[in-house]
């Protein structure tokens, strides 16, 4: 006969493994949800000037490509 966990152990393994997350990865979650709450909270026009190029855009797209684009530069950093 095939041994199955029950519903109880799956959700207690579930449990602890969000946990083990919680406790290794604590700052970069607040970080993230502390940046997500900057740009929800901007959302005036704003113009942005790179290099050559100005452009009138929304303040909370502007920081939200800045965010993703460090957080790519972080992933290939991080892959050495």
């Amino acid at each position: 006969m095939l041994c199955s966990m029950s519903n109880d152990a799956k959700s207690s393994s579930f449990s602890n493994s969000i946990l083990g997350l919680l406790k290794k990865h604590w700052l970069p979650l607040i970080v993230a949800i502390i940046a997500i709450v900057f740009i929800a909270l901007n959302r005036v026009q704003a113009q942005v000037n790179f290099l050559f190029f100005r452009v009138d855009t929304a303040l909370w797209l502007a920081l939200s490509v800045a965010a993703i684009l460090g957080l790519i530069v972080g992933w290939f950093i991080n892959r050495k």
